[in-house]
């Protein structure tokens, strides 16, 4: 699959996007009634379209059934994939008696759910696999109850004990553990929550291509859909005060220019590959850049990367970013650097882009078919490549010349996402797997 494919936002058994996209937008922005009618002059069909037609035509649809058990955790990319669904999910008369929606609230973190009709159910860490799989017994008996027609995860707990008690829909972010060793009772409870799903939606081609792989079914049988950069990203860096809150938060972490930022790393030797960050960073001529890690565990890292450096200590910035932050340092960064052998789909390569920062990403699956070719790219055993790249940016005629030419390309990149694309296509899926 070429790059131009993988970036055009969906693969093809959604068919064309630009119909249904305009159908939403007017939805959004003029009420339902307006949509109806829009609905009426286009002329282009296809699955998306045909799910927007019935939900807009007030037709009866699948009675879906939302496990919430990740909306407990308020940060990283999967509950900004969640946001994303649940804003197009908030469209006035999206859901109605006739098709409704139900969520399973295990204290979500997520101020978009207050939208929707929940029942309140037991918290659990989404991350402690026995309380997960302990869940299918609760979740089967809401099935039974409210008569759901679909069971959808926010992650990965399922509708029954032993087998599904209603079709399953799987929403896969990536097949990262079944790519590598992980723990047995992970690994057990995702292939039982894969294996038992009716249908599945990839966040990327890769993913689908890994998916199909694993459940040995033609690669064409797993559909896959981008996710858009959440509009805050680019509000953020054009708000008239966001000049003065770089400031602050400048003085505040301790962030000095130039710096290269690292976001959501991982231990040294993982798929993450920071080692090659910091074996670029020791050349002489970028000694004078600061290293600022943030995500999940960016203190531990900073001190497990500093005693594999003695050089660095004092170099290396560990912070804790809202998401608002984050989109700040992304715009003021020299450069994000993304530098994972493999990746299910480089969502921060496109919150980059959309913050007005240059994200420079290894040569590796899900970072190139984020960035497609918006985003300068080395190879992922190469810290020498990267270097490069710095040098280019630290010198102000170079670097305007490269941004210059990125610009085009960045646009032209986001231009193919969108932010109701995801959610709709999964509504796709659910009535796929309902049969309807």
């Amino acid at each position: 699959m070429s790059l131009a494919q993988q970036a055009s936002g969906c693969s093809e058994s959604f068919g064309t996007t630009a119909a249904a996209l305009r159908v939403l937008q007017c939805w959004r922005e003029q009420g339902k009634e307006a949509a109806r009618q829009a609905i009426q002059r286009e002329p282009s069909q296809g699955p998306l379209m045909l799910e927007l037609d019935r939900r807009l035509s007030g037709e009866a649809g699948p009675r879906l059934l939302l496990d919430g058990v990740w909306f407990s955790r308020p940060t990283g990319g999967i509950s900004r994939v969640w946001e994303q669904i649940l804003r197009c999910w908030q469209l006035p008369g999206l859901f109605t008696d006739q098709a409704p929606l139900l969520v399973l609230d295990r204290e979500s973190c997520l101020s978009r759910l207050a939208s929707f009709s929940c029942v309140d159910m037991n918290k659990v860490n989404p991350l402690d696999c026995k309380a997960v799989a302990g869940l299918a017994g609760e979740n089967a008996a809401v099935v039974r109850d409210w008569g759901a027609d679909v069971f959808l995860s926010s992650w990965i707990s399922s509708s029954g004990v032993t087998e599904p008690t209603c079709p399953e829909v799987a929403l896969v972010h990536d097949c990262m553990p079944e790519r590598s060793s992980c723990p047995e009772d992970l690994r057990l409870l995702r292939l039982r929550w894969l294996r038992c799903a009716s249908k599945h939606l990839a966040v990327s081609a890769h993913t689908a291509a890994d998916l199909a792989g694993l459940l040995s079914q033609p690669i064409e049988s797993i559909p896959w859909c981008h996710a858009a950069p959440d509009l805050s990203f680019a509000s953020t860096v054009q708000d008239p005060g966001a000049e003065q809150l770089w400031k602050r938060l400048k003085t505040r972490a301790g962030i000095t220019e130039p710096f290269v930022l690292l976001p959501a790393t991982s231990a040294l030797g993982s798929y993450k590959n920071p080692e090659l960050v910091l074996r670029a960073l020791q050349e002489p001529t970028v000694q004078m850049l600061q290293l600022v890690i943030s995500g999940v565990g960016a203190e531990q890292r900073s001190a497990e990367f500093e005693n594999q450096v003695p050089s660095f200590k004092g170099r290396i910035l560990a912070v804790g970013l809202s998401d608002l932050e984050l989109a700040l340092v992304y715009r003021h960064a020299l450069a994000v650097v993304l530098p994972s052998r493999i990746e299910g789909f480089g969502l921060p390569v496109i919150e980059v882009m959309a913050a007005g920062g240059i994200p420079l990403i290894a040569e590796s699956r899900g970072l190139k078919e984020a960035g497609g070719e918006a985003a300068p790219r080395f190879l992922a055993d190469q810290p020498s490549q990267l270097t490069v790249w710095l040098e280019l940016l630290l010198n102000p005629s170079s670097s305007a010349w490269l941004k210059m030419r990125l610009e085009p390309r960045v646009q032209k990149r986001l231009g193919r996402l969108h932010q109701d694309l995801l959610g709709l296509a999964l509504l796709v899926q659910v009535r796929r797997a309902a049969g309807a």
